[in-house]
């Protein structure tokens, strides 16, 4: 499995009505000036007591795109270990489980570094 299907899949991707299959947003990345540039359409529809936090993207596809976008421009020469401390940080996600499951999936270890992964 690919570096950027892992985190897809930890970020309930393809789970039939996630944050990330709603918003054909695989990576969960957030609305905001990256997002409006890699072809975010808007920013998430949520419910009268949720705050929008999420971009959008017309299709998984352009999701998937910019979700390598990301990886590339924010975390490249990056260990899977050093990546996941920044994009899943431990004061939100469960990081240790995070890093584990990515290794699991895509073979590679906490030390590797994902660039030629991407």
């Amino acid at each position: 499995m690919r570096l950027t299907e892992a985190i897809a899949r930890m970020e309930g991707f393809n789970v039939p009505g996630s944050r990330a299959a709603r918003n054909s947003n695989p990576g969960n990345i957030e609305w905001g000036a990256f997002a409006q540039a890699n072809g975010a359409d808007r920013i998430e529809t949520v419910g009268p007591h949720q705050k929008a936090r999420f971009a959008h993207f017309p299709s998984s596809q352009v999701g998937f795109d910019a979700l390598k976008a990301l990886l590339l421009k924010h975390y490249k020469g990056l260990t899977v270990q050093q990546m996941m401390q920044k994009y899943a940080p431990p004061c939100e996600n469960n990081t240790t489980n995070y890093t584990k499951n990515l290794c699991e999936w895509t073979g590679l270890t906490p030390g590797t570094v994902i660039d030629e992964y991407l």
